[in-house]
């Protein structure tokens, strides 16, 4: 049982939650959509979908982090427009289908389910983070910085919802726009 099969797993199962939702996508699934052989999944996730979830989770992480690190942007609105863009670019893609692995984990699961509800709190406050640092860096004070990364991310999520419901950019375009406004003169 490979690394490359637990890899394929994971990311088919981002790919699945971004575009179903955490209770539509099964493990029958995620093993169809990865072609891995399907006894691997019980083998690599023997916690069961929780696991999955909370890996898928912390593979996009990764990458939004990655993504948000490159941003070479030294000022506040082109820090809001990398993590913009990054989300503009899923819904072009995806033909406004895809939304967020982490949000379509967090509807999906019950408050009971504390680790993988830890998971998702402690993604959401690394991106909250990176973007209040990028922010200050630029000149803003640390807690308004703060105020705006969080104003954005909850706003780009909503956007993200939206533009679900409308098979369009359109209102993440919008929330760009009025985001922009909370920043500085």
């Amino acid at each position: 049982m490979s690394k490359q099969s637990r890899a394929k797993m994971v990311r088919s199962a981002a790919s699945l939650i971004r575009t179903r939702g955490a209770s539509a996508t099964s493990f029958s699934e995620v093993v169809a959509d990865s072609g891995a052989p399907r006894g691997s999944i019980y083998h690599h996730f023997p916690q069961g979908k929780e696991q999955l979830e909370g890996d898928a989770i912390k593979w996009t992480s990764e990458r939004v982090l990655a993504h948000q690190r490159a941003c070479q942007a030294t000022t506040a609105s082109g820090v809001l427009e990398c993590f913009i863009d990054m989300w503009r670019q899923v819904v072009i893609a995806s033909g406004g289908a895809a939304g967020c692995v982490v949000a379509g984990v967090a509807v999906d699961t019950m408050p009971e389910a504390e680790a993988l509800m830890a998971v998702v709190r402690s993604t959401f406050q690394s991106w909250v983070d990176l973007l209040a640092d990028q922010l200050a860096a630029t000149g803003i004070r640390a807690d308004r910085a703060r105020s705006i990364a969080v104003a954005t991310l909850a706003a780009m999520e909503g956007a993200l919802i939206l533009c679900r419901a409308e098979r369009s950019v359109r209102p993440l375009e919008i929330v760009a726009i009025e985001l922009k406004r909370l920043l500085p003169k």
